[in-house]
């Protein structure tokens, strides 16, 4: 009898699937809906069946992803707490009926992701990667890649807070806990369980260099660093053609490894040379690999090796930036044109050369310069994102944002037909909030290229405790995220402290022109750069921005079918104790 009763259960669940899938992938709309109905009336008769459970997720789960912004949030919890479940089964269900454990591992990762990226529950994320990890029987790649993304988490949170309470194979209670504390314990679990893994030495070092404590975080860098160099040392001497692959991978992470152990180093108060020499040893490894790697045309290997090349131009730039700490600038430009020898479009190596050379070789490369590659910039931002308005606003004294705010302010004679703003490069908010609080009524929708500051900027609120500052945030470039406007849709545009990072702002002003209402509005700041006879008015300065003359700005408002509404010089903040001088402008659409 429970044999039989066994049967059909097995025979309904695979049903099930063979349903889910049919409709996912081949069905219309109406054969999604009626396989979501036959998995609810299942769970109102047998609601712990893990397994309908997991069918129904996965088909609630595919409606979310084709919602675009117009997302169900009440679905969208119903279906976390499906997958969570189903990866961790309340003590009601019989074992036989539990999931198999990679069913279970896939549930609370897609629960903790859709916590994470969609209901912005950071808190929540943590717990299910944190149940993740603690699955029976699973495999080492897959806790790896929990304790990664818990990690990454736990490294810009504030607190782990109640409710948020997982044991850990009963050694490790997350409870209102400082992150970086229950970081150390994490790093301390799974070190134990894969003591050469240099992951956890990594994410260890990152812990103790948040912790303020240098020179511990130097010695667990220096320990990822050693165990990276014999995996990939063990990998070659192992390793055939069809696993060259591998090898790349190992070889990469040794590369990064040495780069943050010359940070810590520096850090630490560890001397120039010792620095140079942890980067000069990587280098000596990748140099003959990196010349075969850009001869090698194996299609299933180039993503790997692509990534190895990528990892040398952060290992020149850094040795660069070191020479250039150190006074030596010849040895520091030399290093920086080795990673323009690989990528010439490199956004740090151009940067850092425009800082210290004008009138030389470099000097020709930097005036031909027009935009810095989006990678570069939102690298930059990402590291900035946690100290970004304490430094801006309260250190370099920032006021772009109020300058744009008080001009398009002041260019609107009737603010209360205002309906839609876009604030290009958002970054945290600052301009946004201005607008919100001002303007409530306006729908305020953000982008930006750093991930990091659209998580900020999504949270900030008006006032204390007030309504949400944008309506969406998104993390596209400017040009790119104008483009999804409709032709007409929108009355302002604003940018504050964004067009020093863009240079070039033609593809810009075109999306401007095309979403724009008639004699709609564009707001935007730019530094000052005095032109000569010979240049085109736009120019990378020794800061790693761009300045802009005033010809220039002119000169693109007539090509692109704008008017300068006004011109007004400012200072827009201060940099090593000196005023950054430039303007605020407003454009009005003309055609």
């Amino acid at each position: 009898m429970n044999m039989m009763a066994n049967n059909q259960r097995s025979l309904l669940y695979y049903v099930l699937l063979v349903c889910c899938f049919t409709a996912v992938c081949f069905g219309d709309d109406d054969d999604v809906f009626k396989a979501i109905e036959i998995c609810k009336d299942k769970l109102k008769d047998d609601p712990h069946f893990p397994r309908v459970q997991y069918s129904l997720a996965q088909l609630l789960d595919a409606q979310i992803s084709s919602a675009g912004s117009e997302l169900d949030v009440s679905l969208v919890k119903e279906v976390v707490q499906l997958y969570r479940d189903v990866g961790n089964p309340p003590n009601a269900v019989e074992e036989k009926r539990i999931p198999p454990t990679k069913v279970r591992f896939e549930s609370l990762m897609r629960a903790a992701t859709i916590a994470k990226d969609v209901l912005r529950e950071r808190q929540q994320a943590i717990s299910y990667y944190m149940l993740a990890m603690q699955i029976d029987g699973i495999d080492q790649v897959s806790i790896l890649v929990a304790f990664e993304e818990t990690l990454k988490l736990l490294l810009s949170s504030t607190i782990v807070k109640q409710g948020a309470s997982i044991d850990i194979l009963g050694q490790i209670e997350a409870e209102d806990q400082d992150p970086l504390q229950l970081s150390l314990q994490l790093c301390n679990f799974v070190g134990n369980k894969y003591p050469n893994e240099p992951l956890v030495d990594e994410f260890r070092g990152a812990t103790l260099r948040k912790l303020k404590q240098p020179n511990s975080a130097y010695q667990s860098y220096e320990k990822a660093m050693i165990k990276s160099r014999e995996h990939y040392l063990n990998c070659r001497n192992e390793s055939q053609q069809n696993s060259e692959d591998n090898c790349f991978v190992h070889l990469k992470k040794f590369i990064s490894t040495s780069i943050l152990v010359a940070a810590a180093a520096r850090e630490a108060g560890i001397s120039f040379d010792d620095q140079m020499s942890c980067l000069a040893a990587a280098e000596n490894y990748a140099v003959p690999v990196l010349a075969s790697a850009q001869e090698y045309e194996d299609e299933e290997t180039h993503v790997t090796k692509d990534d190895l090349i990528s990892e040398m131009v952060e290992l020149y730039n850094n040795m660069g930036v070191l020479e250039k700490k150190r006074g030596s600038l010849h040895e520091a430009m030399k290093y920086f044109r080795k990673a323009l020898d690989i990528n010439p479009t490199d956004g740090h190596a151009i940067v850092q050369l425009a800082s210290i050379s004008s009138q030389d070789d470099d000097g020709k490369i930097i005036s031909h310069v027009k935009e810095l590659d989006r990678g570069y910039v939102a690298g930059l931002f990402d590291g900035y994102s946690s100290r970004f308005e304490s430094e801006l606003v309260d250190v370099l004294k920032y006021v772009g944002h109020e300058l744009v705010y008080k001009s398009l302010r002041d260019a609107l004679p009737n603010a209360t037909s205002i309906g839609t703003i876009v604030d290009l490069g958002c970054g945290t908010g600052l301009l946004g909030e201005l607008i919100a609080t001002d303007m409530p009524w306006v729908a305020i929708h953000g982008t930006d290229l750093s991930q990091r500051m659209v998580d900020i900027s999504l949270e900030r609120k008006t006032g204390s405790g007030g309504r949400a500052v944008y309506s969406t945030v998104s993390n596209l470039d400017a040009s790119e995220f104008l483009s999804n406007f409709d032709e007409a849709s929108v009355d302002c545009v604003v940018a504050s402290d964004v067009f020093i990072y863009i240079g070039d702002v033609s593809t810009v002003l075109d999306e401007c022109m095309n979403c724009l209402v008639k004699n709609g509005l564009v707001g935007f700041t730019v530094e000052s750069y005095e032109t000569t006879d010979a240049d085109s008015g736009l120019r990378l300065l020794p800061s790693g921005r761009f300045g802009h003359s005033k010809e220039y700005v002119y000169q693109m408002a007539e090509k692109h079918g704008f008017e300068v509404q006004s011109w007004k010089d400012a200072v827009l903040r201060q940099q090593a104790g000196k005023n950054v001088n430039g303007a605020v402008v407003i454009f009005q659409k003309q055609r």
